[in-house]
């Protein structure tokens, strides 16, 4: 699909923010799409699930870093 650059770097601010998230946003479906298998995709989802949940059930880095050097 053809497109202006002139036409839209004449947007406000906020119109090209809005634009640029969507491109972002149809980039990021595309690669999840074709590059991520379902196996890690459940786990990720898994994660952030278990992360919202329990907020405080977390290992600091430094203690990790200690734990696995």
């Amino acid at each position: 699909m053809p497109f202006n650059k002139a036409d839209i770097m004449g947007l406000s601010a906020d119109e090209k923010r809005k634009i640029a998230f969507e491109l972002l946003d149809s980039i990021d479906e595309e690669f999840i799409a074709t590059e991520i298998p379902d196996w890690k995709i459940k786990l990720i989802q898994e994660r952030l699930r278990l992360d919202k949940e329990q907020p405080n059930n977390v290992i600091s880095w430094s203690e990790l870093k200690k734990k696995y050097a």
